[in-house]
């Protein structure tokens, strides 16, 4: 049953109803738009709990850990249930995660709690230190729910933290176990679709009339010590190149919901062109080759290979 009739910002929507989208008919998010294009609408279609009869979400230690982090960093009410036990590998310590589950609590084995309780206030030391994210998580209100239209299509965003005065900036808190070094964590955003996120909620920032002009970031905090944190925004032609995905999503989108057909990958053979680095990497190895060549070196010493080079490629 719809919980939502009309666009708007809603600051009481529980998480539980957020996700299940209570929205008058199927809506589009980030995540499954993000899926619908990058992957097909089959998988998106796959994803989501009004269409799929059968879905279920994924639960995982990892996806705890963050979650938790998550919770707590926001000061968003959540249950936890902290286990004292070394690992899950007991029966009781799969039961009690179990039931913490099906209790709809955050379920933490006690050296996990300790470490969020660490990497949580390590956290806020970094951003009151931060030179432009001090305000960061302060005077406003965690996941509220927003819902607008754009033509026949209902979409949904739920902001990590919506400030009291505004304009200010969103953010969006994400946890890595990889670097959060700028640099580093760029394959990532953009492999994560991350992009696609901060572009789709500033639509729906902009469509409820929040904010003309949002400026979206992400503070990323890595969740192995020290727990390194950077804020890290988009440029305007990655933000650019995002919306313009945002409107193929919402357009397919349309089309898939009114002829309810939700195809998977190409009913024919694919031919892909190799990656820009593939090709690079071979044209390389073939200038090394042609200047040992041309020194007169053995091109399989200048390649380092540890066999013979066929008769036909030696100097």
């Amino acid at each position: 049953m719809a919980l939502i009739k009309e666009p708007g910002v809603y600051p009481t929507i529980a998480a539980e109803a957020y996700h299940v989208d209570p929205c008058p008919a199927p809506s589009l998010s980030s995540s499954i738009g993000e899926l619908l294009i990058e992957r097909s609408p089959l998988h998106a279609w796959f994803a989501h709990p009004r269409l799929n009869k059968d879905y279920a979400p994924k639960e995982s230690a990892a996806f705890d850990l963050g979650k938790a982090a998550h919770s707590l960093m926001l000061g968003d009410p959540q249950d936890f249930a902290i286990i004292d036990a070394d690992d899950w590998r007991t029966k009781e310590a799969k039961a009690q995660r179990d039931e913490a589950y099906v209790a709809r609590k955050i379920p933490l084995l006690r050296a996990q709690w300790d470490r969020v309780v660490a990497m949580v206030a390590a956290g806020r030391k970094q951003l009151a230190a931060h030179e432009d994210a001090r305000d960061a998580f302060t005077a406003g209100k965690p996941e509220v729910t927003l819902v607008w239209r754009e033509v026949d299509v209902w979409c949904r965003a739920r902001p990590d933290w919506m400030h009291d005065k505004l304009p200010a900036p969103w953010r969006d808190y994400k946890t890595t176990g990889v670097s959060a070094e700028p640099d580093s964590f760029a394959r990532q955003l953009y492999g994560m679709g991350y992009d696609f996120q901060a572009a789709f909620y500033r639509r729906g920032i902009r469509a409820l009339g929040l904010d003309p002009d949002p400026r979206f970031e992400f503070v990323v905090q890595e969740t192995e010590a020290p727990y390194a944190l950077a804020v890290i925004g988009l440029p305007p032609a990655a933000l650019d190149l995002a919306n313009r995905k945002c409107e193929e999503a919402i357009a397919f989108w349309d089309w898939c919901l009114k002829k309810d057909s939700w195809p998977g990958y190409p009913a024919r053979t694919a031919y892909v062109d190799p990656p820009g680095y593939h090709e690079a990497r071979w044209l390389g190895r073939e200038a090394r080759d042609a200047l040992a060549t041309e020194h007169g070196a053995d091109a399989r010493f200048a390649q380092g290979l540890r066999f013979p080079l066929p008769e036909y490629t030696r100097a």
